[in-house]
């Protein structure tokens, strides 16, 4: 079910009513049976991903704390991560693992299928979900969060809905207390929440979706794309990919200020960073976070020496990159952004802390267009996919120019509309916009949004990108 379904409206609307009518002291089952719906509305016979994950938290958690021996409590989790982490190895790796890593099925036509018997389909937000759930568990191994005893609790910070499918990735401070001690339900924030779910919409309608046919067409192998088709598509897709996924952290957070929750931001303007470390404190937040504290660190950090560090980072974006998806695309990805990382640690250790190579609006500038680059292994199905769209980008001819601009005028407008604009993509604004500008304006400019929303997808949107990770 996705946010921007008519399904969706419907279910929100039952969801809105129900948390008015429930006391308080009750609403927790509400949200265990909202989340538990909103899940298996994709396909049931999956809802048992998110219960069976809970429960091996809950019970991986607590056998943890039952321990007092530190070298039983370490391997209580080690046990504890890895039946967490199984599902998602089996039937997101299994295919990729046996085919590309061991090859094990170097003729598949000698045998009987055996790369379909690998082959699952991809539990919805099965990624978010295990990451949500070993962050519980690992937080009561570092006694840095206290053990729930109550059952409920657990399931309903990972079955809460608007996190549920594609994050932000939560940590357990960061929502568990807030279920233990819910406020009425009037106390929520409506208005910000509307405005906030809002810029969402916008995002993911009027930009992303309908940035996405040009790219399409560009990656697309059957087609025979000019030079300004893969141009509109090196900028578009690093606009369409941002406003997606932060398109839906935005309604996932607007929606829980409107039923009395808060979410994390999982994104701070990261086509304005000024450096390759820069862009990951400001992109996908709470993943950046979660491989740093529950990956990076325990590898080593950034003790141990240069060598180490350069070493612990590059296997952190390489994992960071295959939990994106079983693909050397995502290998590739992912190392290259570990690389990127690595000379910019080594370049600031060099230089002397605050001080830059390059002045910011140059920074800025070299930054976006690496990142950009790195977009395109992201996108292609595969590396012949990435060479060819490279190839395009240098050496393409121009083609025929008016059926190129025919394509590309409107994704090129909405792409330099959105660089305008991006400077000013701040939650900040908005709360200052609900408490300041008169309810009329607002309401006013809030309904022009959802219009021109609606208008421009004709009813209808596209999957979200992240659905697939």
């Amino acid at each position: 079910m996705l946010f921007t379904e008519k399904h969706f409206a419907l279910f929100f609307a039952v969801y809105l009513i129900a948390h008015f009518l429930i006391p308080v002291r009750h609403r927790i089952w509400l949200i265990i049976v909202g989340g538990a719906t909103f899940y298996a509305w994709w396909r049931w016979d999956y809802l048992w991903v998110p219960l069976l994950l809970t429960l091996v938290a809950y019970g991986g958690a607590r056998w943890i704390d039952q321990s007092t021996d530190d070298v039983s409590r370490r391997k209580r989790l080690w046990l504890s991560v890895v039946v967490l982490f199984l599902p998602l190895v089996i039937v997101k790796y299994s295919y990729f693992l046996l085919t590309q890593v061991f090859g094990l099925v170097a003729d598949p036509a000698t045998l009987v299928n055996p790369p379909e018997a690998v082959r699952w389909g991809l539990p919805l937000g099965i990624s978010f979900i295990t990451f949500t759930a070993c962050a519980y568990v690992v937080d009561v191994y570092r006694r840095r969060f206290p053990v729930v005893t109550d059952m409920r609790l657990l399931f309903g910070h990972i079955l809460f809905f608007p996190h549920l499918i594609a994050g932000p990735i939560l940590r357990p401070h960061e929502l568990i207390p807030r279920l233990s001690h819910m406020r009425p339900a009037k106390d929520a924030r409506f208005l910000l929440g509307l405005c906030i779910f809002t810029l969402g919409l916008v995002k993911k309608l009027v930009f992303a979706d309908q940035i996405s046919t040009a790219v399409d067409y560009a990656y697309a192998a059957t087609n025979r794309p000019g030079l300004l088709d893969y141009i509109t598509a090196f900028y578009g897709f690093a606009v369409q990919i941002y406003c997606d996924f932060s398109g839906y952290t935005d309604m996932a957070i607007g929606l829980a200020l409107a039923i009395g929750m808060r979410l994390p931001n999982n994104f701070l303007r990261p086509y304005g960073a000024a450096s390759i470390t820069d862009f990951w404190r400001r992109w996908h937040i709470t993943l950046s976070h979660w491989l740093r504290d529950y990956l990076y660190i325990p590898l080593g950090g950034n003790r141990n020496g240069v060598a180490a560090q350069t070493r612990n980072m590059i296997v952190t974006m390489v994992l960071g990159g295959l939990w994106h998806g079983a693909n050397w695309t995502f290998v590739i990805w992912g190392l290259l952004h570990g690389l990127a990382l690595s000379l910019n640690h080594a370049i600031s250790r060099k230089l002397g802390k605050g001080r830059r190579l390059l002045p910011r609006w140059l920074g800025v500038l070299v930054t976006f267009h690496l990142v950009a680059a790195l977009w395109v292994f992201f996108r292609s199905p595969d590396i012949i996919t990435a060479g060819r769209f490279f190839a395009g980008l240098f050496g393409a001819a121009a083609g025929d120019i008016n059926q190129s601009l025919a394509r590309n005028v409107f994704p090129l407008l909405l792409t330099a509309i959105f660089f305008a604009l991006h400077a000013f993509d701040r939650h900040a604004l908005l709360r200052i916009a609900a408490r300041r500008v008169p309810k009329p304006v607002l309401f006013i400019a809030l309904a022009f949004c959802w219009i021109l929303a609606i208008a421009l997808s004709q009813g209808s949107s596209a999957k979200f990108i992240y659905f697939d990770f």
